[in-house]
Parts: C-alpha cells; structure tokens; sequence
C-alpha cells in the first residue's frame, strides 16, 4: 500500500519521532473519538510506502518518500514534543526507513492548477463510492481544491496517484512553462507508482494460490510470511507484468531460495534444484532436495513458460 502522510509541523514530534523516523498520531481526540486520518497509521505494514507532504499552503511540497520498516502499533510512550497532541494518553506509530527525497520538491499548489480537472475528476468519482471511498488529503470547496484540515495520512492508490502526477510521472508544467515536476523526479514517482502495481499483484497472487505455499510439502499459510513472488522480475520484464502466470505464492523461506537460484521450476512445473548447489550441507539445501521432481502446488493460472524461461536464464539453471 501507499500513503500520503501530510504534516504541517516541521519537527513532527522530534527524536526519533521526527520526520522519516516514523508516521505517529494520538489514539483519539481531544475530548474522546477516533479520526480516521489517525487510526489508519495501524494500517501500514512492513514495506508499505509513505509520500511526504511537508508545509502548508502555499508552500507544502511533495518532498520525497519512505518505506514502512514494520507494522502499525499502539504504544504508550510519547514523542519528545508532541506539540497540540499533548493531551494524548496514546499513539499510534509505523517505523519508517529508506527516506528518498524528491530530485525537485513538488509544490502542492501548482499541482492543484495544473492538474485540477483531473483532481476534481478523482475527488468526484471517489466520492460517489459512498462508503467504500477512500480518505483523501483535500477537498473540493469554495470552486477550489485544498487540504482537508487533519488529514494527516491519507489513504492513496493508483488512480490518485495518476491525477497527482500523472502516468508514470509524466512530465508536468505550469502556465508559464516551469515544470511542475522534473524528469528527474518524475522517475522517482513512476517507481513509487509501480511499487503500488507490485503489491495489488502480490495480493492477487496470494489470494489465488489460497495463501498458502505452493512450494511441495510447505504448510505455510500465514499471510504475513507468503509473497506474492515474480518469476521474471517486475523491473526485467514490463510485458509480463500484473501477469497472473508471472506469479507464484510462496514462504519467505521458498521466496528467498527461488530469487537467488536455489531451484527453479522445470517445464512440468516440478522442483528442480540448482546442480551447483546439491552438495551442499545446508540444511535449507537439503530440504530443497527432498521435493526435487515433485510438482508445486498449482492454481488456476499455471506458470507461463516465458516466466520460467526468464528465470532458468537470470539464474543460471537449465532444467
């Protein structure tokens, strides 16, 4: 998943609390309730991405981006300064990690002119989803677009992504010809942009194979240690993906082995271990070569051949 996590305040709790340390919030309102804007910081999952919005109108800036270091949690400590939040007895909190700033900050504001129709398009259309509509970071109001006031993380998926930025990050431009976004940072969004393509496939292929390790004799059925894994490699090969035969669902174990060439899957979709590695006394090794020539556990889409083929050559194996 993806986030947009809008904060006014420059220190942001300070400490290790800072800004990209963490995405914190209080565990209710002032006076009692819940904020949505808030509790959705229990949401965010080890290698969710987090956008930053830093400052306020007219000068907030999209300034870069964040990966989720772990899940959102609940805890009883305190930011440093919690600044108007002190009167909080809790917080939610998400660690974050890999902080990537923007080649070129986006200004929010110039994103609002050149990218209105398509913003107002969004805000409608999510909108009339009624109570399936996302929580987003602004309005429409007054014949004009701003920031909803506390909504400080914003859910985000791929069609807000695209009326932000554009496809791909496509290069944007003000009125007066400056861009609004860079070539530079352009490249930056479209990788954001395909990480939310990799996780809405990687949960399509868990759900296919059941959540449950396709790998022969793996009982692994918890969601939290399956992946829905590429066998050629998202940035490698664009025609293949969201491919469903692009994908398998396997352990962190069985993932890891498959990615650095342990074993591959021959032609009938059976257990083939690297020659390279069978003398091993790895233990991993040696489990991996109790199932060699037994088929994976398969799902209604079966492993395409180009896939596999792909793979047999990145690592090196021929079945």
């Amino acid at each position: 998943m993806i986030y947009i996590e809008m904060s006014r305040n420059q220190d942001h709790g300070g400490g290790t609390w800072g800004f990209t340390n963490c995405v914190w919030a209080p565990t209710e309102k002032r006076g009692g309730g819940s904020w949505p804007f808030w509790t959705k910081v229990l949401q965010v999952h080890q290698g969710d991405t987090v956008i930053h919005l830093r400052g306020k109108t007219p000068r907030a800036h999209f300034v870069g981006y964040s990966v989720a270091s772990g899940s959102g949690f609940r805890t009883t400590r305190r930011p440093p300064d919690p600044g108007d939040h002190d009167f909080a007895q809790g917080f939610f909190r998400a660690d974050l990690s890999q902080y990537t700033p923007f080649h070129q900050p986006i200004n929010l504001s110039d994103l609002f002119v050149a990218r209105w129709a398509e913003l107002v398009a969004y805000f409608d259309q999510n909108r009339s989803r009624g109570s399936k509509k996302l929580n987003v970071f602004y309005v429409r109001q007054a014949g004009r677009l701003q920031c909803l006031n506390g909504a400080y993380l914003s859910d985000t998926d791929e069609e807000l992504l695209t009326a932000l930025f554009g496809p791909s990050g496509e290069l944007i431009s003000r009125k007066d010809g400056e861009p609004v976004v860079s070539v530079q940072t352009g490249t930056q969004v479209s990788t954001i942009q395909s990480r939310l393509g990799q996780g809405t496939f990687s949960a399509a292929v868990k759900g296919m194979y059941g959540n449950r390790c396709c790998f022969p004799g793996c009982n692994v059925d918890d969601p939290r240690f399956l992946v829905g894994a590429h066998i050629a490699r998202w940035s490698d090969n664009e025609d293949l993906r969201g491919d469903m035969g692009n994908g398998l669902c396997l352990c962190l174990l069985h993932d890891r082995a498959f990615e650095i060439g342990f074993f591959t899957l021959d032609e009938q979709f059976q257990v083939y271990v690297n020659p390279r590695e069978r003398d091993s006394d790895s233990p991993v090794l040696r489990e991996l070569i109790a199932h060699h020539g037994e088929q994976i556990a398969l799902a209604q889409v079966t492993p395409l051949d180009d896939a596999l083929k792909e793979h047999w050559i990145r690592v090196d194996i021929e079945p």
